[in-house]
């Protein structure tokens, strides 16, 4: 963050956006400004070097990259004696009015600590802030400083925000965790949009809050998409008016690149979606993965499974630990959860509590040390069902008709917006085969069965290249009146016969 004085803006009523540099428009302004800083200089000598390159334009963004760099440089003091000591050695000796009787005092006071006059001189006001020497310059590029840069520019806008409403993608566990860190109170509505207030907020506006709203945006921006709007309190023409401002993902670039970080609360959890994630091919398993809305606040699932074909979401939060307080108001977040979307509890059955304690909720399952996978299986099965039951019901409506060739389910299925298995049970009321995903219907297993008939004593060898071209898999065979008699495990003695009556 930088200090109000360094802040720059741009007002258009009733929008006001900070002045954002161009990353490769003022490389060379923060790659002069960086070069400023180079061990064994003084501050001040630093501090001059900066302001020789302030013009009438930029004087406040040198000066607030430089106040960045700053923050990153250590100085120290460097004397052969103790200043404090040398000055005192000298005042001692009474007030000097001239040049001579100054440097008659300085030898003087080198006679005593056994130096030079020039050593004294120098090492007088070495303590001052001004005098302390770089000894470690800053490391960060050019490009990287004007992000940061960017970044505290927006911070420090935000010191005299009124309130922050935001929305995020992901990494809902860190924001809200800050939330809750920095003493901030929120509000969610039917959107899912976030508006951040504080305690203050209720009486009066503080700078203090604005600074705690300025510490969440980092965290925020952590997010894959995000977007926030502030209202924020501003002087014009010497009166106190408030502005809109409004950011999001699509000026990422500015900024410095952060992503959010997963992690587990607990092994349990991790060794539950290392073994889930091989048995749900038909699902999306995701750590933390939305919030849901409860009344006025937020539950955050620990995990989603969403369907790769379907807007259908099974959630699943894992109760793992145990207050009588905690668990109280986990319940009434999860009656108050405002969504018809299924939502799985497994508990540790080891905790102080029992199913009684779950018995307003419609599917909830214990567990002891590890999370075990059949009951979620059969969950997301059941939903899956559902799916395909409603996808049955619309292809009937629709009255499609039967395809006439050989025809990919899974291509069919998607033109309809149905599953494949939706799909398939609804073409097999028709007359036709399906096998290795693919539809055939009567016509074209006629043709199939002239095909491997004007065959003498063919083998699993000879047929194989025909069912390739069909797009379908040995097991028709049996299905249209054949049978595969093996000798060996080589298919060019692997001998196919017509069954009678077939």
């Amino acid at each position: 963050m930088l200090t109000k004085e360094l802040l720059e803006v741009k007002k258009h009523k009733p929008n006001i956006n900070p002045r954002y540099r161009e990353i490769q428009k003022y490389q060379d302004v923060a790659k002069n400004v960086i070069s400023t800083y180079k061990e064994g200089y003084t501050r001040k000598e630093i501090n001059k070097k900066v302001a020789d390159l302030e013009t009438h334009d930029t004087f406040k963004f040198v000066r607030g990259l430089s106040k960045l760099l700053e923050r990153r440089s250590k100085y120290v003091e460097q004397s052969s004696f103790s200043p404090t000591k040398l000055r005192r050695a000298a005042f001692e000796r009474g007030y000097v009015t001239n040049k001579e009787e100054r440097k008659n005092v300085l030898e003087e006071v080198a006679k005593e600590f056994d130096t030079t006059r020039e050593q004294v001189d120098q090492d007088l006001w070495t303590d001052q802030e001004e005098n302390e020497i770089l000894v470690s310059k800053p490391q960060i590029s050019a490009k990287e400083l004007l992000k940061q840069y960017n970044l505290s520019l927006t911070q420090t806008l935000l010191f005299d925000a009124l309130e922050l409403e935001f929305t995020a993608s992901n990494n809902y566990q860190e924001i809200f965790g800050y939330i809750k860190y920095l003493g901030l109170m929120y509000s969610v509505d039917k959107d899912l949009k976030i508006n951040v207030t504080g305690p203050s907020a209720l009486f009066k506006k503080t700078r203090k809050y604005g600074t705690k709203l300025a510490k969440l945006l980092p965290t925020i921006m952590k997010a894959k998409k995000w977007s926030i709007i502030a209202k924020v309190e501003t002087e014009v023409s010497n009166e106190t008016r408030i502005y809109e401002f409004s950011l999001d993902q699509s000026k990422q670039h500015l900024f410095p690149q952060k992503t959010a970080t997963k992690s587990f609360d607990s092994e349990v959890e991790r060794d539950f979606a290392s073994r889930i994630n091989s048995l749900t091919k038909n699902w999306i398993i995701e750590r933390e993965p939305t919030i849901l809305r409860a009344n006025n606040q937020v539950m955050i699932p620990d995990f989603s499974f969403k369907h790769k074909q379907k807007n259908q979401n099974l959630y699943l939060e894992v109760i793992g630990f145990w207050t009588p307080k905690y668990l109280k108001k986990k319940l009434k977040k999860l009656r108050s959860i405002e969504t018809n979307v299924p939502m799985l509890l497994a508990v540790n059955e080891n905790l102080k509590c029992t199913k009684k304690d779950f018995e307003e909720q419609d599917h909830v399952f214990f567990y002891n040390k590890q999370i075990p996978l059949k009951p979620v299986i059969e969950h997301l099965n059941q939903v899956e069902q559902k799916i395909v039951k409603k996808d049955l019901t619309k292809l009937k409506n629709k009255d499609i008709q039967t395809p006439k060739e050989a025809t990919d389910i899974e291509a069919l299925a998607k033109r309809h917006k149905a599953l494949p298995r939706a799909m398939e049970q609804h073409l097999k009321n028709n007359q036709g085969l399906i096998s290795n995903k693919t539809y055939l219907p009567k016509s074209v297993l006629k043709k199939l069965k002239k095909e491997v008939d004007s065959i003498d004593e063919p083998t699993l060898s000879d047929i194989n290249p025909i069912l390739e071209r069909y797009g379908v898999g040995q097991e028709i065979l049996e299905k249209i009146g054949y049978t595969i008699k093996y000798k060996t495990l080589n298919q060019e003695e692997a001998k196919i016969t017509k069954e009678k009556n077939k």
